[in-house]
């Protein structure tokens, strides 16, 4: 069965459409034009790191981690980047067990995570094997198996932000848009890479336990200390 329309539908419809664009022009209108005088667009005026001095002074002094002794830390070059450096010991055991602890922080507010993986492992010449992401809680971690000349690790990357993390950059991406329209500020983030020695080419079965535990406390450590916002 056909169906049909009369006019007067037809004229109450194409009302309605008008009276929804209209509401849509104003709305713009109300929103765009103080910016538009005042030359202050959202894009050319991003929201700040609120954290951003915190953040910067990893470089400086890098992470401290409850249960283990610093060996030392440094500032290095990498990449056309700043990171930190440090070497890590825990303490009360019989035979020290040692962690190498890298992080890249966030230098400006506008800095995004770009290639920070690819610049730490040309830095360390590293080969690399066992590709693989494990997820421990709000962590998404991308682990491997590295090697070089001198040293062969076990590895855990991941881009550390309040509360989550995600190896890639896109995961962050998504994340700040979310973080700058419910608390109007940029979303912090620092690149971890936590490095376990183990011997030359050896199995990663036995280390997957060991990288969970010191990647959650890593995050623990970066949560309560430089990504902790001001009350």
């Amino acid at each position: 069965m056909a169906v049909s329309f009369s006019s007067s539908d037809s004229k109450a419809r194409f009302q309605f459409k008008w009276l929804v664009v209209a509401i849509l022009a104003l709305i713009i209108t109300v929103v765009a034009l103080p910016q538009y005088f005042s030359a202050q667009w959202p894009w050319q005026s991003p929201p700040d790191v609120e954290q951003i001095r915190d953040i910067r002074a990893l470089k400086e002094n890098g992470l401290a981690l409850e249960g283990w002794s610093q060996e030392f830390q440094q500032k290095i070059q990498l990449g056309g980047d700043q990171w930190s450096v440090q070497q890590l010991n825990r303490l009360g055991e019989a035979t020290p067990q040692q962690m190498v602890l890298f992080l890249k922080p966030q230098g400006v507010s506008t800095d995004q995570p770009e290639v920070e993986w690819i610049d730490l492992q040309g830095a360390q010449k590293w080969q690399t094997s066992n590709q693989r992401r494990l997820r421990v809680d709000n962590l998404m971690l991308n682990t491997f198996r590295a090697w070089n000349a001198a040293q062969t690790f076990a590895v855990a990357q991941w881009y550390a932000t309040p509360q989550n993390g995600h190896p890639a950059p896109y995961h962050w991406f998504w994340r700040d848009q979310q973080y700058q329209w419910s608390r109007g500020s940029r979303l912090p983030w620092v690149a971890v890479s936590v490095l376990i020695p183990m011997p030359p080419l050896g199995e990663m079965a036995p280390v997957y336990e060991d990288l969970e535990q010191l990647s959650q406390q890593v995050q623990a450590s970066l949560d309560a200390t430089v990504f902790r916002e001001e009350s």
